[in-house]
């Protein structure tokens, strides 16, 4: 099996969907991989057990996403045959700068800020 990392931001959330009389369900969010200049908008399944860590996802959300690339063979009654592939999602880590926030404080914190510091400077000369 391929697998990738999706890096990007949200830009759409599904509602969870279920289809056929099995039950199968999948849900699916879109992310913006672009580089800013290009839209590159990639769509990313969740079914089974990762639909429970997909549906805190909101739009705007910066993320990370392991999924596994899957490819199928499909031939139409008409004698056609077509190939699909997706992209499913297993493993999400939200990008944000608290993620990596400790119990213990940064000692470089209390050096650095000044709480009187009214932003003038003297001359130490």
């Amino acid at each position: 099996m391929n697998e990738v990392t999706i890096k990007g931001e949200i830009k759409f959330v599904d509602e969870v969907r279920e289809y056929g009389n099995n039950g199968f369900r999948k849900h699916q969010v879109v992310v913006e991989t672009g580089d800013g200049k290009w839209d590159n908008p990639v769509p990313v399944e969740f079914i089974k057990d990762a639909i429970e860590k997909s549906q805190g996802l909101q739009v705007g959300d910066k993320v990370s996403i392991d999924a596994r690339i899957n490819g199928r063979e499909w031939t139409g009654t008409d004698g056609v045959t077509k190939w699909f592939t997706s992209i499913n999602g297993y493993k999400i880590k939200k990008e944000s700068r608290q993620e990596n926030v400790s119990d213990e404080p940064d000692s470089s914190s209390f050096d650095t800020y000044d709480e009187y510091n009214d932003g003038l400077e003297e001359d130490a000369f």
